[in-house]
């Protein structure tokens, strides 16, 4: 920060170090690491290029190619390769809207929730995401910009922008939740094997105020007493196979009921094959509705009752207790199984 004779600050430079790795998907870096990344815009696809679009006389024709291609989205001069990503293959393009909510500071999937689930993985999704990052303020300006305030006042301690940027890595938070809200963006190296219901006993205790679900709350996030959502459960972090697949012969059934009936025919494979008797499990269900229904043991629907009924019968019989998580559906590992346009010849395969 500089100031003048009047006392009154003038200009104020933030300088931080950011790894390009950690803001880049795997296989991907940027093309010109001496550059920085120019200010996220928001989206807007058109058929024309529109009256002075900003930096057209600054790209070559190769580039203005690569923004009509794009639909026109983003101003041209963000199309420049000195601002794009490029692999091995020699393929070139912008940020995804991961990558760009992990430089903004943001968790991965920060924005996924802005639409309802069955637009999620259209164009109109993926650009409302990307005007919802355009549109926002980065993270560590912010947080540094408030630190100012508040350490005179004895809130905080003295933070540098470096500091911030630190303080938003994965493996600088001590707390359990804060790691899987802010996990990296690249695949996770040097797992080992063997960890599994370590994990599993973590999440457990990560249950919410009422004991009924694992809760995943940022270290600042106010625990109220009623959650209408919930943050998603990383599923990359375990490793899965397929045990069963089948796609359902009748399609009129509410998908309601049908979540509900592929749980009960989980715990049916964990007490049948698996002999998981007086035991504790960790189940993840991409179905809001199944979550709360699970969670209290009981529905007002009739056509969720009795499968709910043979799911607690089976839970008694069994003396397990079934604590129950969710998923977000682009992170569920038994979507794809579901999508099969085939049937197994055995509900249980790999088992």
């Amino acid at each position: 920060m500089e100031f003048y004779a009047d006392s009154s600050p003038r200009e104020v430079r933030l300088h931080a170090q950011q790894d390009l790795e950690e803001v880049c998907k795997e296989g991907w870096i940027k093309l010109d690491p001496t550059t920085s990344f120019p200010t996220f815009t928001t989206s807007r696809p058109r058929r024309t290029a529109g009256h002075k679009p900003a930096g057209v006389q600054q790209c070559t024709i190769v580039e203005l190619e690569r923004w009509a291609g794009d639909a026109y989205r983003f101003p041209p001069y963000q199309y420049r390769n000195c601002h794009c990503l490029i692999n091995r293959s020699g393929d070139i393009r912008l940020p995804d809207i991961e990558e760009r909510e992990k430089a903004m500071g943001f968790p991965v999937g920060y924005t996924s929730g802005c639409m309802p689930k069955s637009l999620r993985g259209t164009q109109d999704w993926k650009d409302c995401r990307l005007t919802l990052v355009g549109n926002s303020w980065a993270v560590p300006v912010v947080a540094w910009l408030l630190s100012q305030l508040l350490c005179p006042l004895g809130l905080c301690r003295e933070m540098t922008p470096q500091d911030v940027v630190d303080k938003l890595k994965p493996e600088n938070n001590l707390s359990v939740q804060s790691r899987l809200l802010r996990l990296p963006l690249r695949p996770l190296r040097g797992r080992k094997m063997g960890h599994e219901q370590d994990l599993a006993f973590k999440l457990t205790n990560l249950v919410s105020m009422k004991g009924e679900d694992i809760l995943i709350m940022g270290k600042s996030s106010e625990q109220v007493r009623y959650h209408r959502l919930r943050a998603s459960i990383p599923s990359r972090l375990w490793k899965w196979k397929v045990v069963a697949g089948w796609k359902w012969a009748n399609t009129t059934d509410h998908i309601n009921a049908l979540e509900l009936r592929a749980i009960l025919t989980t715990l049916m494979w964990r007490v049948g094959k698996k002999i998981m008797l007086r035991k504790r499990m960790v189940h993840l269900t991409d179905s809001l509705v199944c979550l709360h229904a699970l969670t209290r043991g009981r529905s007002s629907s009739v056509r969720l009752r009795r499968t709910l009924c043979r799911i607690n019968a089976l839970l008694l019989v069994s003396s397990s207790q079934a604590v129950w998580a969710y998923v977000h559906t682009d992170q569920n590992p038994a979507d794809k199984p579901s999508r099969w346009g085939r049937r197994v010849k055995s509900k249980f395969r790999n088992a």
